[in-house]
């Protein structure tokens, strides 16, 4: 059960970003219309991880489409003190690191989390966000978490995608809208970890599936109870999943 303390805590998670390596560094990447605090779970149980803020999230102004965003995070890499990071990223923040992985890059390792080959969202949607905003919210809030999870953590959910801007989140979905690499997929090389939730209704478990079949070597995790937030909604099994990933490294 998701207790009201670990909510809280969530909430107020200060953002990390320039942060000295030792070891291995997991680089978080959240995904559309989110930001990092959705990683909180996982920054304090991982030493050398840092998760990153995309531009607009929720300061300044966004991208429209995932190509941009991972020329964002590979200048990060580039200008930062990070050698051969563990890219881990959830929905959009995962389109991101497939980008990051197929530009040959020296990763360490790919985990993709809720993510697909492509990503399509439907227009009505789109509309929706434009029309209006915090019903917007509150659907894909209500579509984050699995039908078992506690209402805290939705409104919770609901309330930190409000602190992004309705334009800054539409340009987010325009962005998985018009990722696809299904072509692609299987040039990536890296060691991959592939999890998902088995409840999840944005990436359903096929998503995850497909991308497996085509990743050679990769290894699922498939965590029951748990939606498209996995990371929050089940992050002990999360985080034990990660950690044997990265364990083996």
């Amino acid at each position: 059960m998701f207790r009201l303390s670990q909510v809280i805590v969530y909430y107020f998670l200060p953002y990390l970003w320039i942060l000295e390596p030792v070891g291995l560094t997991l680089l978080f990447i959240h995904g559309a219309g989110a930001n990092p605090s959705v990683w909180h779970f996982q920054t304090i149980h991982f030493k050398d991880s840092i998760a990153v803020e995309l531009p607009g999230h929720p300061d300044g102004s966004g991208f429209q489409s995932v190509d941009e965003y991972a020329r964002f995070v590979e200048h990060q890499i580039d200008n930062n003190p990070i050698r051969e990071p563990v890219i881990v990223g959830h929905s959009m923040g995962g389109a991101i690191g497939i980008e990051l992985a197929l530009r040959k890059l020296d990763l360490r390792a790919l985990v993709l989390v809720g993510t697909g080959a492509r990503l399509r969202v439907r227009p009505e949607f789109l509309l929706k966000i434009k029309e209006n905003y915090e019903e917007a919210v509150k659907m894909l809030a209500s579509w984050s978490v699995s039908a078992s999870a506690d209402p805290i953590l939705v409104e919770r959910v609901a309330s930190d995608l409000m602190r992004i801007s309705p334009e800054v989140t539409l340009g987010d979905f325009m962005a998985c809208d018009r990722f696809d690499r299904m072509d692609r997929i299987g040039e990536v090389r890296c060691r991959t970890l592939i999890v998902c939730g088995e409840d999840d209704l944005m990436t359903p478990k096929k998503y995850s599936e497909y991308l497996h079949e085509r990743i050679k070597g990769s290894e699922l995790v498939t965590i029951p109870g748990a939606g498209h937030g996995v990371m929050l909604e089940k992050h002990r099994e999360f985080n034990r999943a990660l950690e044997n990933f990265v364990a083996s490294l």
